[in-house]
């Protein structure tokens, strides 16, 4: 049997210096590219375009009689988007504007009568001055014997019967015109009709800026109540990008940083942009049960901070980006993105 040939020393001492040198090289490789390349950026792949989108609904209640936008549509702030049949909110408000017709007209009869009974009470007056003349002469009358005692009593009850309905004139021009000073059934009516006039104006749902219909649930015939969303509008002319980095990665952030952005949706689109601001608190404050760590058993987790990137300028191909309403390409609201910050 042949003997097996076993390979020389000196040839494995060479193929051992070989592979420790190509993983020196490997690590030597990997040191520097982390020195230059890595080496002062912080990135999250936690991160999504954000802007400015609304849900419109109505603010009152009513059947759709109008719907004048579709889907996908631009509308220019102040645009009618669904109208409400108005016949209900218009009779009322003819009928509030009826009521402050009837309060003015009930201040005019009472500055009218109350300037009727000043009059009256001016002739009171007189005829009262008038019976209490006769009222001294009936008494001298009486004193001197030329008059009866019958004469003299007629003379007092004619003076006190005036002197009665003067006060009786001037009660009722004091009542007229505390009527006429208080004004407050002319401004509760006023308060009505406006009441009215904004509910037949709230049958209209209009755009309050420019942007984009996305989703759409006002149907002709559809009967809706209060505060039901009937379209979502999304602002085409600001996006940012909220991106969430954790409590690690912001030690050395500050605002105005520069920052990269990649759109998994736009591979090769490059987007730049700036750190714009950091929040204030973790996004787990702003959850609708915030955690509260001094219950039960704890587990340190790591939080993350929103972090606000304005969009600076999109490069390379933009093919299939929405124009916005200034001419700019506009992300949609939504879309995952990467976001690298160079922090040194």
């Amino acid at each position: 049997m042949a003997e097996a040939v076993l390979p020389a020393p000196r040839a494995r001492v060479g193929v051992r210096a070989i592979l420790i040198g190509v993983a020196v090289l490997a690590v030597a490789l990997a040191t520097t590219y982390w020195a230059v390349a890595l080496r002062g950026y912080e990135s999250t792949d936690d991160a999504f375009v954000d802007g400015h989108m609304v849900f419109l609904s109505p603010r009152v209640a009513g059947q759709v009689i109008e719907v004048h936008v579709e889907e996908n549509q631009h509308v220019r702030a102040g645009d009618v988007l669904v109208r409400l049949d108005p016949a209900e909110y218009m009779a009322r408000f003819e009928r509030a504007r009826a009521d402050v017709d009837t309060a003015r007209n009930r201040m005019a009869q009472s500055q009218a009568s109350a300037d009727a009974a000043a009059a009256q009470s001016a002739a009171l007056l007189a005829k009262l001055r008038h019976a209490e003349q006769e009222l001294a002469r009936a008494q001298q009358l009486f004193e001197g014997g030329v008059a009866s005692r019958t004469a003299l009593d007629g003379a007092v009850a004619v003076r006190d019967a005036a002197a009665g309905e003067l006060h009786a004139s001037e009660e009722r021009e004091r009542s007229e015109r505390a009527v006429v000073g208080n004004e407050a059934p002319v401004r509760m009516a006023e308060a009505a009709l406006r009441e009215a006039e904004l509910n037949l104006e709230h049958t209209t749902v209009s755009a309050p800026f420019d942007g984009v219909v996305g989703k759409k649930n006002a149907e002709l015939g559809a009967n809706v109540a209060p505060n039901q969303p009937l379209v979502a509008l999304t602002e085409d002319t600001a996006s940012w990008v909220s991106a969430n980095f954790k409590e690690t990665q912001i030690a050395e952030m500050n605002p105005g940083d520069p920052a990269e952005i990649f759109v998994d949706a736009f591979p090769n689109a490059k987007v730049r942009g700036h750190v714009e601001s950091l929040s204030p608190a973790t996004g787990a404050k702003y959850a609708l049960l915030p955690p509260d760590n001094a219950t039960g058993n704890f587990t340190k987790v790591v939080q993350r901070v929103p972090v606000r990137i304005a969009i600076d300028a999109i490069e390379g191909d933009t093919a299939g980006l929405v124009a916005g309403g200034d001419g700019k390409p506009w992300l949609p609201v939504g879309l995952s993105v990467n976001v690298r910050v160079h922090v040194r």
